[in-house]
Formats: C-alpha cells, sequence, structure tokens
C-alpha cells in the first residue's frame, strides 16, 4: 500500500487545521470556517472508507437490472428505439472480469431518458425505475446527511 492513503492525508489536513490553523485564528467567522473544513473532511474520509461496497452494490444492481431487461426479449425492447445495443453494450462492460461500470452507467441513462420520454413500455419502465429508486437509495446511504431525502 502507498503511503500515505488518502484518509491518511485527510487526517493530516484536519490535524493541521486543528493543532496549527485554529490557534492563529482570532475571528469567530474564521474559526467556524476551519471547524466547518475539519467536519468536511472527516465526511469525506467517512464516505471514501464507504466507496468500495458501494460500487460493488452499483455493479451488481446494474448487472441484474439489465439481465431482467434482456429477459423481456425483443417484444419489450424495439431495435429503432436503440435500446437493444445500449443493452448489449451494457451486458458485455458486465461480464468483463473487472466490469466497465461507465459504461453500464451510460446504457442506464440511454434507458431512464427513453422512460423519461414515454418511449418504453410499462415492463421496461418498471425495472429503470426500480433500479433509480435503488440508485438513489445507495447514494444517500453514501453521502449521508449531504443529500435532501424528499
Amino acid at each position: 500500500m502507498l503511503r500515505p492513503t488518502l484518509n491518511e492525508l485527510l487526517s493530516g489536513m484536519q490535524r493541521t487545521i486543528m493543532e496549527a490553523l485554529m490557534p492563529e485564528l482570532t475571528s469567530p467567522y474564521a474559526q467556524g470556517q476551519a471547524m466547518s473544513a475539519i467536519g468536511m473532511l472527516a465526511h469525506a474520509a467517512a464516505v471514501l472508507e464507504s466507496a468500495p461496497a458501494y460500487d460493488a452494490a452499483e455493479i451488481k444492481d446494474l448487472r441484474a437490472t439489465f439481465a431482467a431487461l434482456k429477459r423481456l426479449g425483443d417484444k419489450h425492447i424495439s431495435k429503432k428505439s436503440g435500446l437493444r445495443g445500449a443493452l448489449a453494450r451494457a451486458t458485455r462492460a458486465g461480464v468483463k472480469t473487472s466490469p466497465d461500470r461507465r459504461a453500464m452507467e451510460e446504457s442506464m441513462s440511454v434507458f431512464a431518458a427513453a422512460v423519461a420520454l414515454g418511449n418504453v413500455d410499462d415492463s421496461v419502465a418498471r425495472h429503470v425505475r426500480g433500479y433509480i429508486r435503488r440508485n438513489l437509495e445507495r447514494s444517500r446511504n453514501l453521502l449521508g446527511a449531504s443529500l435532501p431525502t424528499g
């Protein structure tokens, strides 16, 4: 492992603010800003720790969603919509040894746009909306209070 790690760098920045900068700050406003920076660094460190689990869950859900869409078959996904191509790209990206999450997300954005425009049937829309709900919940869990809940 390379040293210092990103978490060690963030912790070091927190200590520097607390031990070196705070004693020099005389303004309550500046002290408050320094404390906010310390809090943001702590939050960033916590998010970094959770990121690998988030990534794994995201890839697993994308794979499962695209597999479910593929099972719907050609009857539900028309060739001219471009969704078959997006589904094929997502499927290829998901079976790689190191899944290409970016390609999978790009394909999901094609499906999400089709849902938003009303260009898919209810079966496809249900799967895409389900993924989006789960994605938002994972993001909310990862980022904590920094995302709105309602």
